[in-house]
């Protein structure tokens, strides 16, 4: 287990954030038929050979040379144009360079989304908390309930079978349970499954990740007594620090629950460029 960060002024905290983050997307890498996961000295980076579902997950250059700099962007552009793919760049407050978006923008890359992250500190969470009556919430420990957990997640984010396909992949092939980083869990009102949430232990903080309810169970605080649940198992295994990353519609909820605004990770992409081919005949 990696050194426990334990307070919210720690100076580890911003890039235990990262990490955490790159290795809840690094599941794809590694479990996905023909993908692959790179973990080099200065970039985190992994492909699957689908269209968009590549790209850089952390980046440690050591040198601040533009043109050093320029040159580790050039081969990523140039294996993935090979490819025809397109590919993420995640840029956080850990990132080196400190410029790097802007080298980024120069090669054509565009903003197309900010993960807004936050965080508490467990020990501030109430120990005993009033949960919904008729909710139990049991820990996923075998394919069957992956596979509930999966249908659930689908339904509650409105996701595309081939997402929640490669979600299911990814989790079954990263393990999960008892001795892993990674422990998921289902909410059943009145013996119905109806909600979600995953817990990562890595890099010293306890990432929260998939919460959501279907739609029929909503707004009667389900989703907030699955994230408090979420806190005690992780408070459990010995961590002080969790984070998770909000949505617009989440982040009042989870201010309630003590969360605090932390950091932004900006996510870049980059696409190949589209070269339309005159099939007209030139003697017409």
């Amino acid at each position: 287990m990696s050194k426990i960060v334990t307070n919210l002024s720690d100076p580890l905290l911003a890039e235990a954030i990262e990490v955490n983050l790159a290795a809840e997307m690094s599941i794809f890498g590694r479990g996905l038929p023909g993908a692959a996961l790179h973990a080099e000295p200065e970039l985190l980076w992994f492909e699957t050979g689908r269209p968009t579902l590549n790209g850089v997950l952390l980046t440690r250059l050591a040198s601040n040379d533009n043109a050093s700099v320029d040159a580790k962007i050039t081969a990523m552009i140039d294996h993935f144009r090979s490819q025809q793919l397109s590919f993420s760049w995640s840029i956080g407050p850990a990132t080196r360079p400190a410029n790097l978006v802007t080298l980024l923008e120069q090669r054509g890359f565009t903003h197309v989304h900010t993960s807004p992250a936050m965080a508490v500190d467990i020990q501030t969470i109430p120990t005993e908390t009033q949960r919904l009556a008729g909710l139990t919430i049991q820990e996923v420990t075998n394919r069957a309930m992956m596979k509930i957990k999966i249908a659930i997640e689908k339904e509650g984010f409105d996701s595309s079978e081939e997402d929640a396909q490669n979600y299911y992949i990814g989790y079954m092939a990263s393990g999960f349970g008892k001795g892993s980083n990674w422990h998921h869990y289902i909410g059943s009102l009145h013996e119905t499954p109806v909600a979600i949430a995953s817990l990562l232990l890595q890099a010293g903080v306890a990432g929260i990740y998939g919460v959501t309810t279907v739609p029929a169970a909503r707004r009667q605080g389900i989703a907030a007594s699955m994230t408090q649940h979420v806190l005690r198992e992780a408070h459990a295994a010995g961590y002080r620090i969790a984070i998770l990353t909000a949505t617009d519609m989440s982040q009042n909820i989870y201010r309630r629950l003590g969360f605090q605004d932390y950091c932004t990770v900006n996510h870049y992409r980059w696409y190949p460029m589209v070269v339309e081919v005159d099939n007209s005949d030139p003697k017409s």
